[in-house]
């Protein structure tokens, strides 16, 4: 598990494009015949000939959060592999590049090459908030489709200001929740429980500051608010045992942690080595504190953290057993061996392809941005996370917000369901 790159500076990537800098990689998808066919590089598609799709997330051995872009890769090869080799009944070729977390400018060279060089239809990814937004501007740029499947930067998708080129375009969805949908209704549910004051600590991010702030607010709708609060420099290899004793030191038993990846299983296995909750404790956050690939790391430590996130393992409804079981018979842990089960990341690329899939049967697979942007707000589906709809206006998800505690399931630990908060609409809107 290697820790995602959302750290970087959102001014920084707003900068001006570069015209050089590492060349793109273009890797093949196998058909559901298992013949291997290379996206070609010159020549847009037309709505008879194979849909191309961009996809960028980080999957090789070499890149940050690769674990995580892995994921979303194999959800999306499977959902299309389950469909015959198409989307809306038109042949799909799906074209990878390798996001970079520390790296704009390698970004902006690889969204370049899907649309001058590889001719894509349109693209999806962007698991950190930087690359969504270089994603989000080079669509309105170039007036293509992009599908957000896992940045949680709430202004992907608001109309807010200053903003370059533009915050809420036509041409930009978000398939899963952003970081005020997962904490606002958090900090509701956990005030109405009756715990009022609340100690945060962050990422030093985006995703950590909008997370922290949407808890605020949900607290405060119930009488409650932050009494204290520190942020902690992502991948930095932060002193957590110093982290919590500090946290430990203040009287606020409430608290909410906004972390992911290698900075959540630091973070989670300090905690439970300080005895926190012994000593009356309680620990909270968004979905990605506690997403199965932290629970593989922390497993005992992080029983009892309670979190919120569109999905769960333990959804039970026929799209959610149908799609883990899938999973399982698709892949294998590299270190188990066992069937492999999904994670967050997965789901996220799952439900986006499904709507993805509606879309496109609705303008028969026409994937110009006039006829998919109105079939993808009309596209209501039912995935794994439940119900989910594209909000016509902001373009951003409605999902359930399922509220999550971690408990032991065999030798295993999910997160389990304990609330559900229906169709969470942003409020963006």
């Amino acid at each position: 598990m290697k820790s995602v790159g959302r750290w970087l500076a959102i001014a920084s990537v707003l900068l001006g494009a570069c015209t050089s800098g590492p060349a793109a990689v273009t890797t093949p998808t196998a058909s559901v015949s298992g013949v291997v066919t290379t996206p070609g590089a010159a020549g847009p598609a037309v709505a008879s000939g194979p849909l191309k799709i961009g996809i960028l997330v980080p999957f090789t051995e070499s890149a940050i959060d690769a674990d995580e872009g892995a994921s979303q890769r194999r959800a999306a090869d499977l959902y299309v592999k389950l469909q015959g080799g198409k989307l809306g009944g038109r042949d799909v070729q799906l074209v990878y590049n390798d996001e970079s977390a520390l790296d704009p400018d390698t970004n902006r060279v690889r969204i370049e090459q899907f649309l001058k060089q590889d001719r894509v239809d349109l693209l999806l990814g962007g698991l950190a908030d930087p690359a969504a937004v270089l994603l989000r501007d080079a669509a309105d740029a170039a007036q293509v489709m992009y599908i957000d499947t896992n940045a949680t930067l709430n202004e992907l998708t608001r109309a807010t200001s200053p903003c370059t080129p533009t915050c809420r375009s036509a041409y930009v969805f978000r398939a899963t929740l952003d970081a005020w949908q997962m904490s606002e209704p958090l900090g509701e549910w956990v005030a109405k429980t009756g715990r009022k004051d609340a100690y945060a600590v962050y990422a030093d991010d985006t995703f950590g500051a909008e997370s922290e702030a949407a808890f605020a607010e949900g607290l405060g709708k119930n009488g409650g608010a932050i009494t204290g609060k520190a942020s902690v420099a992502p991948k930095s290899g932060a002193d957590w045992g110093k982290i919590v004793a500090a946290i430990k030191a203040q009287p606020a038993k409430t608290v909410f942690a906004a972390f992911v990846t290698d900075d959540a299983a630091g973070f989670i296995n300090a905690w439970a080595a300080a005895g926190m909750i012994a000593a009356g404790y309680r620990l909270f956050g968004p979905g990605p504190l506690t997403d199965s690939e932290v629970l593989k790391a922390t497993k005992q430590a992080a029983a009892g953290a309670t979190t919120a996130f569109s999905w769960s393992e333990q959804i039970d409804n026929a799209e959610n057993k149908a799609f883990v079981d899938a999973f399982a018979k698709a892949y294998t842990d590299e270190d188990t061996g066992r069937p492999l089960v999904p994670d967050g990341y997965a789901v996220e690329m799952w439900d986006a392809m499904r709507a993805l899939d509606t879309a496109l049967k609705a303008t028969k697979g026409d994937a110009t941005a006039s006829a998919l942007a109105p079939a993808l707000s009309a596209a209501a589906v039912k995935t794994p996370s439940g119900d989910f709809a594209l909000d016509a206006s902001t373009h951003a998800a409605t999902l359930d917000v399922y509220i999550r505690e971690v408990r032991a399931a065999g030798t295993a630990f999910v997160n389990a369901i304990v609330d559900r908060v229906p169709s969470v609409i942003d409020a963006g809107r």
